[in-house]
């Protein structure tokens, strides 16, 4: 059957029926928006009508990410990932089974979400269990915006995103991309005694170091020094709309290294085109929706806590208090 027609079919469920029973507790808020999380402000600072199904997005994720975690048998984790998988197409033919994904049914109908983004989110999971290593950091850097990426263009569809609107769309994925680089700072030493990938091939071989090697305890000790680059980097990719229109140099900085020669060598012209551009990123971002524009808040400030403790990682996981969330959401 077509994604157009499973499409079709999952429309055909009304957007206003109730949930069952069985499906209210993945509504707002659940246990993968619990109050004090990142998630829960992002979700409370969306519109009151959009909120159970951003919540329910937010817990597919959650439940799907949470695989590898619970199930210590490979096979047995592909199994379940691959009944998710299904389900997901289940979802989009109008027979799901799962009480989450009744949930979502009426979400997928009313606005309508593409089936390929679900997918996206169980191929982040996929290349986990696969223990996949990427070749360098662009190439890292895609695959977290088709998983967490893939979250976040559906929060922005659910919120009112045009699907026409590509721009729009891919500024969303964008953002959920660079969040999940933050993320990887934040969690990079429980990721390494966990055998997860934080460095890719590329910058593991310029630090002259084996995965297991930085997976080691005192590998994991290295990780201030191989992590503050990295920082360095988000910070001057950060999709923050002041700063690109004080620097439009930086405009490209999220494909760009740190180092890269300044505007001030460049000629007239293309500094009038940076600026351009800078102008015209700074209102894709003013439009982005209320959940996504939290979500980048809380990240932006997680950074700059990682970078003022020196990236000390290798052993704790450095977060912000729910108090600081709520000012900072509540200002986004």
């Amino acid at each position: 059957m077509s994604a157009a027609n499973r499409g079709h079919q999952a429309g055909a469920k009304s957007a206003d029926q109730a949930p069952n029973a069985a499906s209210l507790e993945w509504g707002f808020p659940n246990r993968a928006t619990p109050a004090g999380s990142s998630a829960y402000y992002a979700v409370r600072m969306s519109t009151a009508p959009h909120r159970n199904a951003l919540a329910a997005l937010f817990a597919l994720r959650a439940e799907l990410q949470a695989i590898p975690d619970q199930v210590s048998d490979p096979g047995i984790a592909q199994i379940k990932l691959d009944w998710w998988r299904s389900e997901i197409d289940r979802l989009f033919a109008g027979e799901p089974r799962h009480p989450l994904s009744e949930r979502l049914a009426p979400v997928v109908a009313q606005h309508p979400l593409p089936q390929p983004a679900f997918i996206d989110l169980i191929e982040g999971v996929d290349r986990v269990l696969r223990a996949h290593r990427h070749p360098d950091q662009q190439a890292q850097r895609q695959s977290d915006e088709q998983d967490l990426g893939a979250l976040f263009e559906l929060i922005a569809r659910c919120e009112g995103t045009d699907a026409d609107d590509q721009g729009q769309l891919t500024t969303a994925r964008r953002a959920g991309g660079w969040c999940a680089q933050v993320r990887r700072i934040r969690d990079a030493g429980l990721l390494l005694r966990r055998g997860r990938e934080v460095l890719p091939a590329d910058q593991l071989a310029a630090a002259r170091l084996s995965h297991e090697q930085l997976a080691s305890a005192d590998g994991r000790q290295r990780l201030p020094e191989l992590l503050r680059p990295i920082g360095e980097q988000l910070h001057a990719a950060a999709p923050d709309r002041a700063k690109r229109e004080r620097h439009p140099e930086q405009t490209q900085a999220g494909q760009d290294t740190v180092g890269q020669a300044t505007t001030a060598s460049q000629p007239k012209r293309r500094q009038r085109w940076d600026a351009f551009k800078a102008h015209k990123s700074g209102q894709t971002l003013s439009r982005l929706t209320p959940a996504i524009r939290v979500q980048l808040r809380l990240h932006q400030d997680l950074l700059s806590v990682l970078e003022r403790s020196g990236f000390d990682v290798a052993d704790q996981r450095i977060g912000l208090t729910p108090l600081r969330k709520f000012w900072l959401a509540w200002r986004a």
